[in-house]
């Protein structure tokens, strides 16, 4: 289950777990970057984020598509 929120400066996904075993993962898509943010369930402590490049983001797109391997790609075709 997830969400999209689209904001004129940025875009947040919500994937929420249906099983409720773990906490929501927000990725926030702007121009400087992708964001996962994951907030733990002690309130107070502060959100675990992971920042990438739009290149990085979309070679993990990729290695979604992929067989086991090693891969470099060509973004210039």
């Amino acid at each position: 289950m997830f969400t999209n929120e689209i904001e004129f400066d940025h875009t947040v996904t919500t994937i929420l777990d249906e099983d409720d075993d773990y906490t929501d993962v927000e990725m926030v898509i702007d121009d400087a970057g992708v964001f996962f943010r994951q907030y733990p369930e002690n309130e107070k402590s502060p959100p675990d984020v992971i920042c990438m490049s739009h290149r990085m983001f979309s070679d993990i797109l990729t290695a979604l598509q992929s067989t086991e391997g090693a891969y470099i790609v060509d973004y210039d075709k």
